[in-house]
């Protein structure tokens, strides 16, 4: 046979095509397929050898990688055509080739057909991912049938050629032509005629023969598409055999798939022609389930929807189920909940017979076998369908249910929709039939309204007449009110300016440090400073009544403390009435509550007002403040006394403003008349209520009421008033609860200066643990008050306080002969070191500080109060220098140790601990300079404050070299035994009264003298000449240099004219340019960044303070200046 004919055993090509139903359609399926995959075809080749190299029956195919990839190329160029489906004698002769090579090269079957069954399964599961093809149910389907005809024509043609090499094996061999030649021809019914029982040929022929006629029927019975051939290979060398069989698996397993997948397709469409159009859910539930039925062989069936938000199950729909069946299931409840809450399908097998039954005509039988599965969409259970069959269910056709699980799920998700769009449209179908009939009432009533529109446009017009006239006159209030404030703000500068020039001049004469004045001089210089302080009261009154008239005064309601309240309002007040004569108590009922919501320093200047309103009136008898609780939300405070008395007819006048019950020119008290008004003021905003009984001769009860409880409105917090702080009879109660009541002669007393609550109430804690008795302070001015009150053994300092700097409070603690000794710790977020500890502070801790560190500065300071010993080192190399400073510091409570070289001094250190080193720096050997060095070096030594005793001038380098060394170790100068004396007492933290009276007169010569101030040089910036006056006597007094600026241009050319100026007293209100504006151009010149700036103002605005420290002012004091304060905040910010 040549290699263009055609086999006898064969059909030819139109039958071939026909019988594995080929037609156009299919071609376009094909090709359809290849329009989308013919790109993919070397990555599906790839694919297949990597699945092929798994197998070591074929390992022979990788050997050669150049024959290997020939052979990838060939079947590139195959399977692109395979794609293109053009299906004529040439492509089937392509096929031909295919048969014919593997024939020739004696290549099995198995691989090819391998090959063809491995695509086959690629391409369907290309076509699955791929949503358009999937969308043409047939594609797959099609390219099955494609495969099957090319692998029918490649069998045909390799077996034909392999009945043609048999052919030429017979000719080779003579002694059996003629067998050979009619097995050639076709002829497979014969046998070779054995010559005898050791004719192995012929029996090898025979065989031959016959498992040819056995290949040849099975060819043809596969080739007819009939797979169910057992063929079993005749030895373990069979190859034929055996690849006859392992393509026979090969092909049966192919088309039992082939079968599942058109079955599983043709379902698949069916399921969506059975949920397309609009169905309901009954109708919906009765499709699917009766297509399933059919499909799985199943003889009942139910559907169940979710409902009710996902908790219920209800019953949609069944399939020849009897009636009587449960309608809902819960969530997790019986075999249908699990599945709805697992969402994962059940299968049940050998139900017992007991169950529901099977009905039909002729009887029942119950299922034995049953399916539940849920029905997703987008991961939600939709529904749950249970099947029930008399016979198992096909494991093989249950994959079917995977796509019912979404498919339905998302159709019953549709049903639903349609169900609520049908149920809205009938509503809004209801509503516009409604809707219809309001319009018709409606345009009744609009023919109605029309009538009154028009009346009430009249109106309208009117109204917008009057609104006009109405806004026009709030304009004019708020220009007015807005006049007011600027008035009263300019008043407040201009009053407050020359009234400080008044108070610093009438303190000069009352302190008469030259002793020049007779004491009725004295006595004058008194009442102007008595005098000035009460217009400042007045100024103050003035102010706050402004306030409260403008809706700017802010409460801070927190719970308050009424005990330390009344303390303090007795201290007050004690006094002014044992001076008067009067008796004086404070009253608190039983049945008073400890503390309430209010605002405390409100409350206490409406009580400060009216108790002092009841000792000014009061002549004889006594004055009582009493507190009850007046019933369950409201508390009482009760002010009564003895005095004259208010007539009924002016009782309601004394709370107007400016108004007295006396207005007469001969009255006998004095007063503004503001008093009372403010505080009636106050009360309203606290929510509470003021009123007065009395008569004429007979004193008077006024009675406060406030309410126990904050209403739970909206409470701002208080804005801080910068200003001037009050007298000393005004000071703010304690900020917290504190020790101040329960001190009786108790020693061991610790005076806390903290702004922050919270940080002030752990300090107080961790003090009492410790065994003090705590005093807490908020503000610098009551701080020093309540030191020199109390004389606490210890103080814990924060720096950054709200009425000025803590240092300045720290150097007036120092400066006063009384409490200078005590020790005092600094605790703050401001990192000011190395000024404190000059300063005589014994430590210093930088917020956020453990509870660890504040142990520390307790104990620090606990060790300072109980040591009985200080200990001075003196480095003196000079024997009678030294004696004579040993003989100017000896004391009772000092123990001095002297050396004469750095050296035994390096040893000293080493060995102990001392409280201060008294140094000269001209020392032989090591100097003075080297041992500072290697003391700042050594960490193991302890570093104590360096006083640098020496007679003579440093040089520049000197001094440059003593900056460099204080900011490791503290160092200070003193050139006079008096300043020695000043210096050592200050770290020794040595009370006065300890020295020895010639000790005591040197430290009274150098606090005279205060070298710190002596001979420095200072801008004044200020544009009033009373102020520069007033000021300028101060600062020369006490050696200051003092140049003078009236505005901040002036102020600016003099700073670039004189660079040695040491510190700037800015005014803020002037001409031309003001303080802030001065400050801040100050700031902007790099060698004018340190220069310390004192800011100065006399409006005293809650903002004040924040401006000018973001200006560039390193702090800040408000007018009418303290003296004392002052010179304090000097003392502190000017260079050392």
């Amino acid at each position: 046979m040549s290699p263009g004919e055609t086999s006898a055993f064969l059909v030819d090509q139109a039958s071939l095509r026909t019988s594995h139903g080929l037609d156009e359609a299919t071609f376009a399926d094909v090709r359809f397929v290849g329009a989308a995959l013919s790109p993919r075809v070397p990555e599906m080749i790839e694919d297949f050898y990597a699945w092929l190299h798994g197998f070591s029956d074929f390992a022979r195919f990788f050997v050669d990688p150049h024959v290997l990839r020939r052979v990838k190329a060939q079947q590139q160029s195959y399977w692109t055509d395979f794609l293109a489906a053009e299906v004529d004698d040439a492509y089937v002769e392509r096929r031909r080739v295919i048969g014919r090579t593997h024939a020739r090269i004696e290549l099995g079957l198995l691989i090819y057909l391998l090959a063809m069954e491995y695509v086959s399964a690629w391409l369907r599961r290309a076509i699955e991912t791929d949503e358009r093809l999937r969308e043409n149910q047939t594609a797959a389907l099609s390219v099955r049938k494609l495969i099957a005809f090319d692998s029918a024509v490649v069998v045909d043609t390799y077996g034909a050629l392999t009945a043609q090499n048999l052919e030429d094996h017979r000719e080779r061999l003579h002694h059996v032509a003629s067998v050979m030649r009619a097995v050639t021809e076709g002829d497979l019914e014969r046998h070779i005629e054995l010559a005898g029982p050791g004719d192995i040929l012929g029996l090898s022929l025979n065989e031959l023969v016959d498992s040819l006629r056995s290949v040849a029927r099975e060819m043809e019975a596969i080739a007819g598409g009939d797979y169910s051939a057992q063929p079993a290979p005749r030895s373990e060398k069979d190859q034929l055999g055996k690849s006859l069989q392992t393509m026979t698996r090969a092909l049966r397993e192919a088309a039992e798939r082939n079968e599942r997948q058109m079955w599983l397709a043709e379902n698949e469409t069916a399921l969506g022609q059975a949920m397309s159009g609009n169905p309901t859910m009954r109708e919906l539930a009765h499709r699917v389930l009766s297509l399933l039925c059919r499909a799985l062989n199943a003889q009942v069936g139910a559907q169940y929807v979710v409902e009710d938000g996902g908790a219920t199950l209800r019953l949609a729909g069944t399939y020849a189920a009897a009636s009587g069946m449960r309608e809902r299931w819960r969530l997790g409840e019986g075999l249908v909940g699990q599945v709805a809450l697992e969402k994962r399908r059940l299968m049940v097998s050998d139900i017992p017979e007991d169950g529901f039954a099977i009905h039909w005509g002729l009887g029942e039988t119950p299922p034995r076998h049953l399916v539940i599965f849920p029905l997703l969409h987008e991961g939600e259970t939709r529904g749950v369908i249970e099947l029930g069959a008399i016979t198992p269910f096909c494991e093989k056709r249950l994959g079917f249910l995977d796509c019912v699980t979404t498919s339905v799920g998302q159709a019953i998700s549709s049903a639903e929709a349609r169900a609520r769009i049908g149920q809205l449209l009938e509503e809004s179908r209801a509503q516009g039939e409604e809707l219809t009939a309001q319009q018709e009432e409606l345009r009744q009533v609009n023919d109605t309204l029309e009538e009154h529109t028009r009346a009430l446009e009249l109106q309208k017009e009117n109204l917008l007449a009057t609104e006009a006239a109405l806004r026009q006159k709030a304009e004019e209030l708020e220009r007015t009110s807005r006049y007011k404030s600027e008035f009263l703000a300019n008043m407040s500068h201009e009053l407050r300016t020359p009234l400080n020039s008044s108070l610093i001049l009438a303190k000069l004469l009352v302190d008469n440090r030259d002793g020049n004045l007779a004491p009725e001089q004295i006595k004058y210089a008194q009442s102007i400073y008595s005098a000035g302080n009460d217009l400042l009261v007045l100024i103050n009154d003035i102010l706050d009544l402004s306030k409260i008239e403008a809706g700017k005064i802010e409460l801070d309601i927190e719970p308050t403390a009424i005990a330390p309240l009344l303390a303090d309002l007795e201290r007050r007040f004690e006094p002014l009435a044992a001076e008067r004569r009067l008796q004086f108590s404070v009253v608190i009922e039983p049945g008073a509550p400890e503390t309430f919501d209010t605002d405390r320093q409100r409350l206490q200047q409406i009580l400060s007002n009216l108790l002092a309103n009841a000792v000014k009136f009061t002549e004889r008898g006594g004055v009582r403040l009493t507190v009850r609780r007046e019933d369950s939300q409201r508390l009482a405070f009760i002010v009564e006394d003895t005095g004259i008395g208010i007539a009924e007819d002016q009782q309601e006048a004394i709370f107007q403003v400016f108004r007295q019950a006396n207005g007469a020119i001969n009255r006998q008290f004095g007063g503004a008349g503001l008093g009372l008004s403010i505080s009636r003021e106050f009360t309203e905003l606290l929510g509470g209520w003021l009123a007065v009984r009395s008569a004429p001769g007979r004193g008077s009860i006024f009675t406060l009421l406030l309410p126990l409880r904050a209403d739970g409105g909206p409470i701002r917090p208080v804005a801080r008033r910068e200003e001037a702080p009050p007298p000393a009879a005004e000071r703010a109660p304690a900020p917290i609860a504190d020790d101040r009541d329960a001190i009786a002669d108790s020693r061991r007393i610790a005076l806390i200066v903290e702004d922050d609550p919270a940080f002030a109430e752990i300090l107080r804690d961790l003090a009492r643990e410790l065994g003090f008795k705590c005093i807490v302070a908020s503000a610098a001015c009551d701080a020093l008050l309540l030191a020199r009150q109390f004389r606490p053994e210890a103080v814990v300092l924060d720096i950054g306080l709200p009425d000025q700097s803590g240092l300045a409070v720290l150097e007036l603690l120092k400066r006063d002969s009384a409490i200078r000794h005590t020790p005092i710790h600094v605790v703050s977020v401001h990192d000011y070191q190395k000024v404190a500890l000059e300063m005589g502070a014994v430590g210093y801790i930088l917020k956020p500080a453990k509870r660890e560190q504040l142990v520390s500065a307790f104990r620090l300071l606990e060790d300072r109060m109980q040591r009985e010993k200080r200990s001075i080192l003196i480095v003196e190399d000079e024997g009678v220098q030294r004696a004579a400073l040993i003989d100017l510091l000896s004391s009772a409570d000092v123990e001095l140790v002297a050396v004469a070289t750095a050296e035994e001094a390096l040893r000293e250190v080493a060995a102990r601990a001392f409280d201060c080193v008294v140094l000269d720096l001209m020392l032989p050997g090591v100097s003075g300079f080297e041992f500072l060095e290697r003391m700042s070096r050594d960490e193991t030594l302890s570093a104590p404050p360096v006083i640098v005793y020496t007679a003579r001038s440093l040089s520049i380098d000197e001094e440059q070299k003593l900056r460099r060394l204080s900011k490791s170790v503290i160092v200070k100068g003193a050139r006079s035994p008096e300043r020695l004396i000043e210096e050592t007492t200050l770290f020794l933290h040595q009370a006065e009264s300890e020295l020895s009276p010639a000790q005591q007169h040197m430290l009274e010569i150098a606090r005279r003298r205060d070298s710190v101030l002596d001979g420095r040089r200072l801008l004044l910036v200020e544009d009033d000449v009373r102020n520069i006056f007033s000021l300028t006597a101060v600062l020369e007094r006490e050696g200051v240099a003092v140049q003078i600026a009236r505005n901040g241009r002036e102020a600016l050319e003099r700073i670039d004219r004189d660079p040695a100026i040491d510190l700037v007293l800015m005014d803020l209100m002037m001409p031309e340019m003001d303080g802030l504006a001065a400050m801040r151009a100050i700031r902007e010149r790099e060698d004018k960044a340190a220069l310390p700036i004192i800011a100065l103002t006399a409006k005293a605005m809650p903002d004040d303070r924040a401006q000018c420290l973001s200006a560039g002012a390193n702090d800040y004091i408000s007018k009418p200046i303290d003296i004392e304060k002052l010179l304090s905040l000097i003392r502190v910010w000017i260079p050392k």
